[in-house]
């Protein structure tokens, strides 16, 4: 009788995801390895295989979201391009739910209204920018270092023509820290286009178009680049460049002038870790507190926006004075 061989152990998975807990780690269940296709939790198999996470995104994740990138970059003396794209990555919100906080700040019920008031709910933000997203306005949108930029193109209406905003979105840490759109928006409340953009980046983030913060992509230049980069600049966009190109010119060129008392300079596509004093909203009013390290959005009070609508008022105030 032929001796029966051993067969080795099989390799141990090392994702939790449609992991089996009848079978052992390396176990075979009905010649299908545990989490493989034919075993899911529950003993019913799902056809679907999961990939395991590389350390590389594992460890960028938990640096973005703990870590300002200026902390990294002075730690250590130089970032190996491929950690710096994936820290860029993974540093942009994930949740849709602040986007939506911040946007509509409804806290999910019924806006408080006087009579001839407009109640309906597709009118806030954050609804208006999800029909926007789906409906396939948003354009150009593009991501260097820690800066998403794009275009949301408002459909012409029977009362008002098409619009085409620019919308540009800065973020550290997973928070948004700052945004901007050319629809004029004064309210203390992201617009819809904001919300457009922010939710392209979460929910399609592998189409949009990754660069590495803009100076490091200087550092790569050579003189001649350098030189090259700055001419084709100032004559693409000389109407606005050129003045203020002249002016830092000067400032350099002047040894005794403050812009060379500095080493470097900053860059809006590069996020940097702040201590400054912000405002935040809070039950019993408005105070001024420091924010903690992991913290630098700014956000603003009822008594410092000058610009608010009657109904982002009456959201705001149920929202922290319930009745």
């Amino acid at each position: 009788m032929a001796e029966r061989v051993q067969q080795p152990p099989a390799k141990r998975l090392c994702c939790r995801p449609g992991y089996n807990p009848a079978c052992r780690q390396g176990q075979r269940a009905g010649g299908v390895l545990c989490g493989g296709a034919g075993s899911a939790p529950g003993g019913s198999g799902n056809g679907k295989t999961h990939n395991p996470e590389s350390l590389l995104d594992i460890a960028a994740r938990r640096v973005a979201e703990k870590w300002p990138f200026q902390r990294v970059e002075e730690r250590f003396e130089r970032i190996p391009e491929p950690v710096q794209r994936r820290i860029v990555y993974w540093s942009f919100p994930r949740s849709e739910k602040e986007i939506c906080m911040y946007s509509s700040f409804n806290a999910g019920g019924e806006e408080s209204g006087t009579s001839g008031d407009n109640n309906d709910e597709t009118q806030l933000p954050f609804l208006r920018g999800v029909t926007l997203l789906e409906g396939g306005w948003v354009d150009n949108v593009l991501q260097v270092g820690f800066h998403l930029s794009g275009t949301v193109t408002d459909p012409a209406t029977p009362s008002a023509p098409e619009l085409v905003c620019s919308v540009s979105v800065s973020f550290d840490r997973c928070k948004i820290t700052a945004v901007t759109c050319t629809c004029g928006n004064k309210d203390i409340f992201y617009c819809a286009h904001v919300v457009a953009l922010s939710l392209y980046r979460v929910r399609k983030p592998e189409q949009v178009k990754l660069h590495l913060p803009i100076s490091e992509t200087l550092f790569q230049m050579s003189r001649d680049q350098l030189q090259k980069f700055v001419q084709y600049l100032i004559s693409v966009h000389h109407t606005e460049v050129l003045p203020t190109a002249q002016k830092l010119a000067d400032e350099i060129l002047s040894q005794n002038s403050e812009i060379n008392q500095v080493h470097g300079a900053r860059t809006p596509s590069r996020a940097v870790w702040t201590d400054e004093y912000c405002w935040h909203w809070t039950r019993s009013g408005s105070e001024q507190v420091k924010p903690s390290p992991g913290r630098s959005e700014r956000v603003t009070t009822l008594g410092q926006a000058t610009h608010l609508s009657s109904a982002s008022v009456r959201q705001a105030s149920a929202l922290l004075h319930p009745t």
